[in-house]
């Protein structure tokens, strides 16, 4: 199964990281990114497990999920309300850990500076 994520384009640099904190982080592969200017072509992120839909991204960052949806079916598995009324540029990526076969779309938000 393959995993296609959407997120919305937000700079790119290197800050704060996320990384694994506990024997139970899971951390989330995505690989062949599309996007805006500047979309990396892979992601890396890492959350507890739990109803949050969003990722810390180990360059710096989050990635908040929109939607997920299964790939071979098009069955909707959760929806974040909200989105539907913004204007972003999305990033589409494939899921390769910890699941496959899902397509999720989203937003990567910039890191924040360092004080």
């Amino acid at each position: 199964m393959a995993l296609a994520l959407a997120g919305a384009s937000g700079a790119f640099a290197q800050g704060a990281s996320g990384a694994p904190s506990t024997d139970k982080t899971v951390t989330y592969e995505l690989i062949d990114c599309v996007g805006p200017p500047g979309t990396p072509a892979s992601l890396t992120g890492v959350k507890q497990p739990s109803g949050a839909a969003a990722l810390h991204l180990t360059s710096g960052g989050n990635f908040v999920f929109k939607e997920a949806v299964t790939a071979a079916t098009g069955e909707v598995l959760f929806s974040t309300p909200g989105f539907d009324r913004n204007d972003i540029a999305l990033v589409t990526c494939e899921l390769v850990q910890p699941e496959q076969g899902i397509v999720v779309s989203g937003l990567v938000t910039p890191a924040r500076p360092s004080r």
